[in-house]
């Protein structure tokens, strides 16, 4: 071998300048994609910032709707109230929201004040009216309104300190109806063990709020609302049959869908200007994803990407692997949703509006490969989980199946109850190894 290099020492020195052109070309190759990267991502970033924002505004404007909705569970007989659906087009200036803050925050004082006054003529046997000036006698001096002469005012954390405030308020209003209920528990066993004379006034006492709404009810709807962090769960003004729990883990499987003729239709507008059909793939979203996370195999991963803190479409976000995220529209021609890009070990939002022309109960049929969380109006009506789905995946992959053709990947149904106008729906969908798909149909 060196006879060969010393008779062809040409030929060992072009190798060898070959090889180095070679890691040369390599190594610009490498650092021009690099900075290709770069480039792209300094590109990018005005659209993530500008996102960022748009995203903070968001949270301070549900920060003031849970304010509003705490100011609705303080009102008496306020239990069965369904709250109001927001639709903002133009979001609000953190200015005009913290003033709508401060506002609300006076109207939830005041409330307070009204239940203690209450509270306090029954214990001193006197006039409410009095028992309000004792009140504010005891009152301690309020802070202005506005900021110090010179000292510009941090809407976003006034805001965060006026929202702290009202859940305070709610958690005080929660424990104090426990302890009302309680002694009503207390009186009422009273006077069951002595007779009429055992009751106060000649009336039973009930386990209602001053406003005639169902106590338990008052207290489960306040107690959600707590523990949700103001996200709402499926309650009766949404889930008619049925409950917001997990599907049965121990029986995954695809139910039968009515005998009869099907009509098949599509869309998200149900009354005139809308399909004529019994049975409506819901196939229009706007989609965002994939977002990096890794799967479980008992549930969800629950941490939440910024879409579900907040819908904000013309925000962009870094998603799997780095890539630029935009909400984007999807109309899709076949069944079931299949979200673009899919990925594996990844999660995926969408975001709709149904149409109705009057208020009505309707069955959603909800299935996913692999997990999803579905919210209508912004409450939970629907969680599954990758337990025991290992039949419902082989019904969905059984070739000689109709459940495509029907409309019926479903996991499971139930009823909820949707408002006349638009209705916000709002799914998470989480994807592990293999087939993705997201299903959402409605029937009578």
């Amino acid at each position: 071998m060196f006879d060969q290099v010393r008779r062809c020492p040409f030929l060992s020195l072009s190798l060898v300048a070959h090889a180095t052109l070679l890691g040369v070309l390599y190594v610009g190759a490498y650092r021009v994609e690099l900075d290709r990267q770069r480039i792209q991502r300094s590109r990018e970033q005005p659209s993530v910032e500008a996102g960022k924002r748009l995203m903070e505004r968001a949270r301070l404007e549900k920060r003031v709707r849970d304010m509003a909705r705490i100011k609705s569970r303080l009102e008496s007989g306020a239990a069965d109230k369904d709250d109001d659906v927001q639709f903002s087009a133009q979001p609000r200036t953190p200015e005009e929201l913290l003033k709508e803050a401060r506002e609300l925050s006076r109207k939830i004082d005041e409330i307070e004040r009204d239940a203690r006054a209450e509270r306090l003529a029954k214990l001193l046997h006197i006039p409410k009216q009095e028992a309000l000036e004792k009140l504010a006698q005891m009152r301690k001096p309020e802070e202005p309104a506005g900021a110090q002469p010179g000292k510009p005012v941090d809407a976003t954390a006034k805001i965060e300190q006026l929202e702290a405030k009202a859940r305070d308020a709610l958690e005080r209003r929660g424990r104090q109806l426990e302890q009302q209920q309680d002694g009503m528990r207390v009186a009422a066993s009273g006077s069951r063990g002595g007779g009429q004379g055992g009751q106060l006034g000649g009336r039973r006492p009930g386990p209602e709020s001053p406003g005639g709404a169902s106590m338990s009810s008052v207290l489960r709807v306040i107690d959600a609302f707590i523990s949700s962090g103001g996200r709402g769960v499926g309650t009766r003004a949404n889930i008619v049959a049925g409950s917001h729990d997990d599907v049965d883990q121990s029986v995954v499987r695809i139910p039968e869908v009515p005998a009869g003729a099907m009509v098949k239709g599509t869309g998200r507008i149900i009354g005139p200007g809308g399909p004529y059909a019994s049975r409506v793939y819901i196939n229009r979203w706007y989609l965002i994803g994939p977002f990096d996370r890794r799967h479980g195999d008992a549930q969800l991963p629950d941490a939440p990407d910024p879409p579900e803190q907040a819908v904000v479409l013309d925000a962009a976000y870094r998603g799997k692997d780095g890539r630029l995220l935009r909400w984007e529209y999807v109309d899709s021609a076949s069944y079931p949703l299949i979200p673009p890009q899919p990925a594996e070990d990844a999660v995926y939002y969408g975001y709709t509006e149904l149409m109705m022309d009057r208020e009505r109960d309707l069955t959603i049929w909800v299935g996913a490969h692999d997990d999803a969380q579905l919210w209508l109006n912004d409450r939970l009506v629907w969680r599954g989980r990758n337990v025991a789905k290992a039949r419902f995946y082989r019904e969905v992959n059984d070739t000689g199946n109709t459940h495509g053709r029907d409309y019926n990947f479903s996991e499971g149904k139930r009823v909820v109850h949707l408002r006349q106008g638009r209705n916000k729906l709002f799914f998470k969908l989480s994807n592990g190894v293999g087939a993705l798909f997201f299903s959402l149909v409605l029937t009578k």
